[in-house]
């Protein structure tokens, strides 16, 4: 999971809870479908609430996955309905608190958002997904602190998470230890070497120390493993501009022009350029 800010946070649908789940009936193996999401894991997941009653861990569960569908799909008002019947099902289901946040955020509901994250950190007192998910939510509102604190308690529940060490890089960047940042991003690339993100981001903290060699290779990196992806070329652009070499910054910026890029300052400039 990666937070919002580059590849943050992404909830998705419960697996089943048990082999003997299936036996509640055949429409909530359907909604404990991995492979179900919108309008036909929310289908699946409102016939299913018939089968299983409104009291228990299975009603919470396809309660959970109902509003996950919703969310999906942009219905967050009506995701938190079921989010809410979840909780009447089963309080102590911390799945429900970590989906709820999701959707009170996205919705403007801040408090309650953090009062969610709170509960899914208590009832999972050894899972590090809580704790990233209220890292990112931090790292939207551009707390750079509380995320980072987030992160690093994290990676105590669970020091192999390759999310959480990336998500940590983040914080680190936007608390402005680039130094820090960029040995984060590395820690990420020698436990995944193929991760795009991780190049980009090492590369804009390496840029920001003034090491544009090192920069510029990250960057390149990261356009070879994802050859559609705009945002490296655009950060190329905006380290060549730094460092004074404006007809290379145009280069890379008609390059993430071509491929998507269609930010308000980028059209400008390449106005500017003769379109």
């Amino acid at each position: 999971m990666r937070a919002a800010i580059a590849l943050m946070l992404t909830l998705s649908p419960l697996a089943p809870l048990s082999p003997a789940s299936a036996g509640a009936g055949p429409w909530f193996a359907e909604c404990m479908d991995p492979e179900k999401t919108g309008a036909p894991l929310a289908d699946s997941c409102a016939r299913a609430a018939a089968e299983v009653g409104a009291r228990g861990r299975k009603a919470a569960a396809v309660q959970v996955n109902l509003g996950w569908a919703l969310a999906e799909m942009g219905r967050h008002g009506d995701a938190l309905a079921a989010y809410d019947a979840a909780e009447a099902a089963d309080a102590q289901f911390a799945p429900i608190y970590l989906n709820r946040a999701v959707s009170r955020a996205e919705r403007g509901m801040i408090r309650g958002a953090l009062a969610d994250y709170a509960a899914a950190i208590r009832l999972s007192p050894r899972e590090a997904g809580p704790l990233i998910g209220r890292g990112a939510f931090y790292l939207r509102r551009d707390m750079a602190l509380e995320a980072l604190e987030d992160f690093e308690a994290a990676l105590k529940r669970d020091p192999k998470s390759v999310d959480a060490a990336y998500n940590r890089g983040l914080a680190l960047a936007m608390a402005g230890r680039h130094g820090d940042a960029a040995r984060a991003f590395g820690a990420v690339l020698r436990a995944a070497p193929g991760d795009a993100g991780a190049h980009l981001e090492r590369g804009k903290a390496l840029a920001a120390q003034g090491n544009l060699p090192g920069a510029l290779r990250d960057f390149d990196r990261a356009a070879a493993l994802r050859p559609a992806w705009p945002d490296p070329h655009l950060a190329r652009g905006q380290a060549l501009e730094g460092a004074g070499d404006r007809a290379g910054a145009d280069r890379a910026f008609r390059r993430a022009f071509d491929l998507g890029d269609r930010s308000d300052w980028l059209r400008a400039r390449m106005q500017a350029l003769g379109g």
